[in-house]
């Protein structure tokens, strides 16, 4: 080789050198793959806020986040089944919604340590998913509840002033419907109203009908929990036929015939989980997102109210119109 054509090469080569280092041959990015994993179909309007976030700030499926999103599990088994389909699958984070979605998620990635966005989780210490709110110790963190139960239980006997029990269906195996328990335990012995609350188990094997109702109850409170809401219209159906108001703590089911709540928006708490999940996946780790609380409102559907005969009163009216009032034949805002 002569010693121009040696430096031609060399010329050509420090100009490879330089295109490589300016990003000219930068090795595509790898897409970020988001797993989640849900207990009950509930919180499918959560999942929908977390895309909606996600695709705003940027992360649009498909293009540039891809997501892995099996059908809602039924039972703890097959959330342990379809939590290992998931991580077999190496994703960069998990979504898990609500509590029991979020207990499994904890043990299946306990070893991995793969980033876990809860949404929402009643009470995080309380269901031993975390330990410190400011500084969560493992591989978890995310949205939790307001611990308002009471208040919503004082919001539902507004409209049933009357009722001196209260009707609360109840799964004893799931640690959010205990924290909800002790919340209205205590607000109850405040109100001065007792409270009947019934064990259920899963359909098909546990009937819902009027007879599951004890006797002289004047009100239906639903707790946060994911197989008592399931079956929401269920309950609302035999609430309607005793004519008794009944409260959730899901806007979406008041959007869909229940007649009252104080609680959370189901799409505004999948967009600050997705808020949180960006700082995961831009390598902060989970202690560093400190644990933030999803904002209550109260909501009241008036159709719900005129097909049960019940006039709404004033002050209640005034607070609800701070929070939805679904009105009837039109969907809340």
């Amino acid at each position: 080789m002569n010693k121009k054509a040696a430096l031609l090469l060399m010329v050509l080569a420090a100009a490879l050198s330089a295109f490589w280092w300016s990003g000219g041959f930068e090795a595509p990015r790898r897409v970020p793959v988001i797993g989640v994993i849900q207990f009950t179909a509930n919180n499918r309007d959560t999942v929908e806020g977390f895309k909606e976030e996600m695709a705003a700030a940027g992360f649009i499926e498909g293009q540039s986040v891809l997501y892995l999103i099996p059908e809602p599990a039924t039972s703890a088994t097959d959330l342990e089944t379809k939590l290992a389909a998931l991580l077999a699958r190496n994703p960069d984070l998990i979504l898990a919604s609500p509590t029991l979605a979020a207990q499994a998620a904890k043990a299946a990635t306990a070893q991995s340590r793969i980033p876990v966005i809860f949404a929402p989780v009643n009470d995080p210490v309380s269901a031993d998913v975390v330990t410190n709110l400011q500084q969560p110790e493992a591989n978890l963190t995310g949205v939790r509840l307001a611990p308002s139960e009471g208040r919503r239980l004082q919001a539902l006997l507004e409209l049933a002033p009357q009722a001196k029990k209260v009707f609360v269906p109840y799964n004893p195996a799931e640690a959010s419907a205990r924290e909800s328990l002790r919340q209205i335990e205590a607000a109850a012995r405040a109100l001065d109203v007792e409270l009947a609350v019934v064990p259920i188990g899963p359909a098909p094997d546990f009937g819902i009908n009027r007879a599951l109702v004890p006797d002289g109850s004047g009100a239906l409170f639903m707790p946060r929990e994911g197989l008592v809401m399931s079956r929401f219209q269920e309950f609302r159906a035999v609430a309607e036929a005793l004519h008794i108001p009944m409260s959730t703590p899901r806007l979406e089911q008041v959007e869909q015939g229940v007649l009252t709540g104080y609680g959370f928006i189901g799409r505004d708490i999948g967009r600050q989980a997705a808020r949180m999940a960006r700082q995961a996946l831009a390598g902060i780790k989970p202690s560093g997102i400190p644990v933030e609380t999803a904002r209550d409102s109260l909501f009241i559907n008036l159709d719900a109210a005129d097909r049960i005969g019940l006039t709404i009163p004033d002050a209640f009216l005034r607070q609800a119109r701070q929070g939805v009032v679904v009105r009837p034949g039109k969907p809340a805002p």
